[in-house]
């Protein structure tokens, strides 16, 4: 027979009351303990995948590609950002009256030679990009820009051709900066 409602909390309050309970910060500190260690258990399961996904990545070669890659020039590293003061644009120039006026702008004029030219010309490799477009608006009138991807280093070698005069002043320097905007990658660069 089926016994009531009632009477079955009855039976369930006096089988409850024989129970003994452990403290609670007891059953806290267990279930603590057990959180840890499922922590841990996943962690670890997390670090073993991405080392095997990782390692399966790096070595498995994908679809027409061999595993060495072949054998050529590295990519050029091309340095489009324009300094932030004339004083990180280094510049070699043969002409002593030149080199004192780019110091007085704020230039770092370097000893070597430069090979004369027939036209006022910028020769500026990968690392100076930047530079040699702020150098470009500091030179007034024409001038060839004569990129070399080989040439290392960041310095500039500015060549005075027979029709050079003069150096912009600070006002045409800021225009002439407006009108050529932000350097672009020469093809040579990725």
């Amino acid at each position: 027979m089926s016994h009531g409602v009632p009477e079955r909390v009855r039976e369930l309050a006096d089988d409850v009351q024989d129970l003994r309970m452990k403290p609670a910060a007891e059953v806290r500190a267990r279930g603590r303990a057990r959180g840890r260690r499922q922590l841990a258990a996943s962690a670890t399961a997390a670090a073993a995948v991405v080392a095997v996904s990782a390692g399966v990545a790096v070595a498995w070669p994908r679809q027409g590609e061999t595993s060495i890659p072949p054998a050529g020039p590295a990519p050029l590293t091309c340095e489009l950002l324009l300094p932030d003061s004339p004083a990180d644009v280094q510049v070699r120039v043969p002409d002593a009256g030149i080199a004192s006026e780019l110091r007085e702008r704020g230039f770092t004029v370097l000893d070597g030679a430069v090979a004369s030219e027939a036209a006022t010309t910028l020769t500026y490799g990968p690392a100076a990009i930047g530079r040699a477009t702020l150098l470009r608006a500091a030179v007034h009138g024409e001038v060839t820009m004569r990129f070399e991807p080989g040439r290392p280093g960041p310095a500039i070698d500015l060549a005075p051709g027979p029709d050079f005069d003069r150096l912009a002043t600070a006002t045409e320097l800021n225009q002439n900066l407006v009108s050529v905007g932000m350097p672009t990658a020469p093809p040579e660069c990725p």
